[in-house]
């Protein structure tokens, strides 16, 4: 039995020793990163004192002495062989360490030095787009107040543009190439790339009295989703005024390009479901839902009761209802005009989608 607590024991030690991380901390570092500033001597000697120093703080950041740590910082420890650890490196961590080694007289015998810098993690970018009334363009790669940063501009996935620089200037020529632009930003540990756009900045001369009209790019996808979860593309235009109809979707589909409203014809319990809108490329949060019932059959009387009127199935005898809105001379039935035989009575079922009116009784 101890040798099997035994087995366990050093099964647990193994993992206990995966699960730390040995990384050699590098020169550049992400915001997080947990590393290890090595101690390294060509001296032999066994050090009984070990001073660690950062050129941005006052005092010892890690002191040790006579086999006890005499002050620490917040974050850091002392591996067995007087390394510095960092548990998650922050942007006040970036700078110089420097470490020295003391025998048991109090003689110096090592030194060293590393610098570090820590960086934070590039967010995505976005691309801004100004027009002149020349045709020109002006597109801003938008990092906020990141100034860390060297930002990289590409035309159809080729660099054509790497600086600090976050503007980039298209003449009328360029824009009118109609090709798709994006930037990205980068440090030495990250980088992010925007989503690429395309320049559209249409230049149009007329005369006064005359009448202009401007259609904006962009592109409607609409969808339905059935009951069983399943999602067809009714209907999609693009920013050249294609539209797409789906032949997986049955019924003529319409599509109004300046309100973006769709019509579908001959309707069947097919349509039924809910309906969405992408408007480039992002899904609006409206729904449309759409439930197409069967038309409502004309019901009859009952030729047991013709004081009684019956909604029955198509092609069936089976009784499914019996009217419960009678109406005389188009008014609600009250007590009142109960058992008067001059009277009329009708009876109009509906399903919400159609209705139907019975003969008078």
């Amino acid at each position: 039995m101890s040798c099997q607590y035994y087995l366990l024991f050093l099964v647990l030690c193994g993992f206990a020793s995966l699960s730390v991380s040995t990384e050699t901390c590098g020169k550049d570092l992400l915001e997080g990163t947990s590393c290890i500033i090595k101690l390294t001597t060509e001296n032999k000697e066994k050090p009984s004192e070990i001073k660690w120093i950062h050129d941005t703080r006052s005092g010892y950041i890690l002191r040790w002495k006579g086999g006890k740590i005499r002050a620490i910082s917040e974050g850091v420890s002392m591996e067995e062989d007087g390394s510095l650890r960092f548990s998650s490196v922050s942007l006040k961590d970036t700078g110089k360490y420097t470490f020295n080694t003391f025998n048991d007289a109090g003689r110096e015998i090592g030194r060293g030095e590393v610098e570090i810098k820590v960086y934070e993690k590039a967010p995505k970018p976005a691309v801004k787009i100004i027009c002149t009334k020349d045709g020109n363009a002006t597109l801003t790669c938008d990092i906020g107040k990141r100034e860390d940063l060297t930002l990289s501009w590409y035309k159809e996935d080729k660099i054509i543009q790497n600086e600090k620089n976050p503007q980039v200037f298209l003449s009328s020529t360029q824009v009118q190439e109609n090709k798709p632009y994006s930037c990205e930003a980068h440090n030495p540990v990250s980088k992010h790339k925007s989503e690429s756009v395309t320049v559209s900045c249409n230049k149009v001369k007329k005369a006064v009295g005359d009448e202009v009209s401007f259609r904006p790019v962009t592109s409607i996808i609409w969808k339905h989703r059935s009951s069983s979860n399943t999602i067809v593309k009714v209907i999609e235009w693009d920013d050249h005024g294609a539209r797409i109809p789906n032949p997986r979707f049955k019924g003529i589909t319409t599509l109004d390009t300046e309100t973006g409203q769709i019509t579908i014809t001959n309707l069947t319990v097919e349509h039924s479901g809910v309906y969405t809108i992408d408007i480039n490329g992002k899904e609006q949060e409206q729904r449309f839902i759409l439930s197409v019932g069967e038309p409502v059959p004309k019901p009859e009387k009952s030729a047991a009761n013709p004081n009684v009127v019956y909604l029955r199935c198509e092609n069936s005898d089976e009784v499914i209802g019996k009217c419960s809105a009678f109406h005389l001379k188009g008014e609600s039935i009250t007590d009142k005009n109960e058992g008067n035989p001059d009277n009329f009575y009708t009876c109009t079922p509906d399903n919400s989608a159609s209705k139907e009116t019975s003969d008078p009784l």
